[in-house]
């Protein structure tokens, strides 16, 4: 099975509201993700990152099917 990468989140503070949180997801140092919206609290930014690293991981992890028809004509 392949291994899952790592992600890392950092929430920021909104630069545009302040009071407001966005998060944003690294892959290997790099940056892979941010939020489209921001946030009233840290802990409503980091639920709302879980959540998009978990799709992440179940998409890296779904098995890959075969094309249906057979392939060859």
């Amino acid at each position: 099975m392949p291994e899952v990468p790592a992600y890392t989140v950092k929430i920021e503070s909104d630069a545009n509201r302040a009071g407001r949180y966005r998060w944003k997801i690294l892959h290997s140092g790099k940056p892979r993700d941010k939020s489209l919206f921001s946030f009233a609290t840290r802990r409503e930014a980091q639920a709302d990152a879980d959540k998009f690293v978990e799709k992440l991981k179940s998409t890296w992890n779904r098995p890959v099917r075969p094309p249906e028809g057979g392939g060859d004509a």
